[in-house]
C-alpha cells in the first residue's frame, strides 16, 4: 500500500468517526424521529386503514371405505384432483355463481375469496376477507356450495366433505398494528439519520483550528475567538 493510498484510508476513518460523532450528538433527534414515525403510524392504521376480517372453511375429498378399509386408488385420485378442483374455485364460472347469488360483483368476490391446498394434504383452504364478517362468511358458504353441486353435477363427484365450516370473524386480520408501528418507527429512523449524513456531506465548512490545519494543510498561526 503506498503513502497515497494510507493517506485516503487514515481521511475516510477519520470522516467516519465524524460521522458517527455526528450522529452521536444528534441522537437526542434520531429517537423523537423514531417515536414520531411509530405514533403516526399507529394512528394511520387505527383511524384510516380499513379493518379486514377473514373467514374460513376446509373442505376434503374424502375416500370411500369398503369392508372397514379406505381405498388406496381413490386416495391417489384424489391427489391428482386437488389442484383440479383448487383451480375451479378460482374460475370465472363459480366465482360468477357466488356473485349472482350474493347480489354483489364479480370483482368483490375474486380479489376477496383465497383458495390453496394445505400443504402436504388433501385438504382445500377456501378463504374470503373483507371488510364485512359478515360478509366474508356468506362468500365462504356460497364458494363452497357452489362448487359443491358444481363437482356434483358436472364431475358427478359426490364425496366432497366439508371438515370446517366458515364463522363469522370477530377479530380482524388487518391491518397488523404492532408491526405497522414497527414500520413507521424504521422510516422514522432512516429519514432522520440520512438527514443527518446528507448535512454531514454537504457540509463544506471549516468548523475549527483543527480542521483547517487538516484540509489545508498548513500550520495554524492563530485564531479569532467567536463571542456572542
Amino acid at each position: 500500500m503506498n503513502q497515497n493510498e494510507m493517506n485516503q484510508n487514515e481521511e475516510m476513518e477519520i470522516d467516519l468517526g465524524e460521522l458517527f460523532s455526528m450522529l452521536k450528538s444528534h441522537y437526542k433527534a434520531i429517537i423523537i424521529c423514531v417515536l414520531l414515525g411509530a405514533l403516526v403510524m399507529g394512528l394511520v392504521t387505527v383511524f384510516l386503514m380499513d379493518r379486514k376480517y377473514e373467514a374460513v372453511a376446509r373442505i376434503y375429498p374424502k375416500p370411500e371405505v369398503s369392508d372397514g378399509a379406505i381405498d388406496n386408488t381413490q386416495i391417489n385420485a384424489n391427489n391428482q384432483m386437488v389442484n383440479n378442483y383448487v383451480e375451479m374455485i378460482r374460475g370465472n364460472n363459480i366465482q360468477n355463481q357466488v356473485a349472482t347469488a350474493l347480489g354483489i360483483s364479480f370483482s368483490e368476490v375474486n380479489s376477496s375469496v383465497s383458495v390453496s391446498n394445505v400443504s402436504d394434504t388433501q385438504i382445500i383452504r377456501i378463504g374470503a376477507t373483507t371488510t364485512d364478517p359478515e360478509l366474508s362468511k356468506q362468500i365462504v358458504d356460497q364458494v363452497v356450495t357452489t362448487f359443491t353441486t358444481e363437482a356434483s353435477e358436472t364431475l358427478n363427484i359426490n364425496n366432497i366433505a366439508v371438515i370446517d365450516e366458515a364463522t363469522v370473524p370477530t377479530s380482524p386480520v388487518s391491518p397488523n398494528l404492532n408491526m405497522n408501528i414497527i414500520i413507521g418507527a424504521l422510516i422514522g429512523g432512516v429519514v432522520s439519520v440520512g438527514y443527518i449524513f446528507i448535512r454531514f456531506m454537504m457540509d463544506t465548512r471549516i468548523h475549527n483550528k483543527e480542521e483547517a490545519e487538516k484540509y489545508l494543510d498548513i500550520p495554524c498561526l492563530g485564531s479569532i475567538p467567536y463571542f456572542d
